[in-house]
């Protein structure tokens, strides 16, 4: 208790005319570590600028019994490839709002700008808690917003959840979910990876069956088309460039554009970018990614001239490509960028 009350002291102290990023540096005795992974993950010119935001900041000591606990994790976010999933941690201890612990009620709950919502306790005496989390100095004022120190992190849903747990919870993909442990693929997508997944929704794979029954398919064929929607490593759409080309699990790439303001893989919409799990990160598509292998015409019989067809004199203009001719043609062609979720974190500041 003498601590905490040294600290608050200090705190406020420092406080006076300082932003949360300013406070927190001040005391790196206490938030060292808070401040090292806001500055890795680049959120400290946000945080420090973004105006009327609460912070619930944990210290060293609950970083440490976060190693204890879970050491893949804290290894995982100081790898330059997570970095979305870091900014999403720290997201995670930030509200939107200025909200001091007079405001704070028992049950309350509020979104994080991780997008993940967080719940409040109050005791009797007044002990305001978060999450797992109690708040052991509240009100810190800065001058853009509120500190409450904490004293264990607020870990998002994502880090006990792999890329085939956030599958199976999302409705839209229970076919791919399907498709994936049909082609003994789940065990694989379960372990550590990392791994980007390029997800069709059900209605993707609707259009590609064409009416055929999953338990009719060829399991080999079926496993070499969802290795092409999978990517060694973490490919957030922050991360994606212009022309950017990737080799998928499956061997050929995927190439990568943007028209307009959509997204596309292949030619095809990315619908949905940066669904998080604990081994890698995921973007819903709508369509089901077609390997150029698929696409390789039959070469012609030599000896038997090919017969010419009536659409065949017809100006090249009024004849439609098929889809997985304009897939193949889009693709070589394809060569803009994704729309980042660095952008993304701007504006929902």
């Amino acid at each position: 208790m003498k601590l905490n009350l040294v600290v608050s002291a200090l705190l406020v102290g420092y406080s006076v005319g300082q932003n949360v990023v300013e406070v927190a540096v001040s005391m790196p005795e206490t938030f060292s570590t808070l401040v090292s992974f806001v500055q890795f993950a680049q959120l400290a010119t946000t945080l420090s600028e973004t105006q009327g935001i609460t912070v619930f900041a944990p210290t060293d000591a609950a970083f440490a019994g976060l190693i204890q606990v879970a050491p893949e994790v804290v290894t995982n976010l100081g790898d330059a490839q997570w970095s979305t999933h870091l900014q999403n941690v720290l997201l995670n201890h930030v509200l939107p709002v200025e909200v001091p612990s007079k405001d704070v009620t028992d049950g309350l709950t509020a979104t994080a700008l991780s997008g993940e919502e967080l719940t409040f306790g109050k005791n009797s005496k007044g002990a305001v808690s978060v999450g797992a989390a109690k708040v052991e100095i509240a009100d810190v004022e800065a001058s853009n917003g509120v500190i409450h120190v904490i004293d264990n992190v607020l870990i998002p849903s994502w880090v006990t959840n792999s890329i085939v747990d956030r599958a199976a919870a999302t409705p839209a993909l229970s076919t791919l979910v399907q498709l994936v442990g049909a082609a003994g693929l789940e065990a694989t997508l379960k372990g550590p990876g990392p791994f980007t997944v390029f997800a069709p929704t059900n209605d993707a794979f609707v259009k590609f069956l064409d009416g055929a029954d999953i338990a009719s398919l060829d399991i080999e064929e079926v496993k070499s088309i969802l290795l092409y929607h999978v990517v060694s490593g973490i490919a957030p759409a922050a991360a994606i460039t212009d022309g950017l080309m990737l080799p998928t699990v499956q061997g050929e790439d995927i190439t990568f554009s943007l028209m307009g303001d959509a997204a596309m893989v292949n030619g095809e919409n990315i619908v949905l970018t940066d669904i998080l799990a604990n081994n890698g990160i995921v973007h819903v598509i709508d369509e089901v990614l077609t390997m150029p292998s698929m696409d390789t015409p039959e070469v012609p019989d030599a000896t038997t001239p090919p017969t010419k067809k009536k659409e065949d004199t017809m100006p090249e203009a009024t004849t439609p490509p098929t889809s997985s001719s304009s897939r193949t043609s889009f693709a070589a062609a394809a060569t803009v960028t994704l729309l980042g979720f660095g952008v993304a974190i701007g504006n929902a500041f």
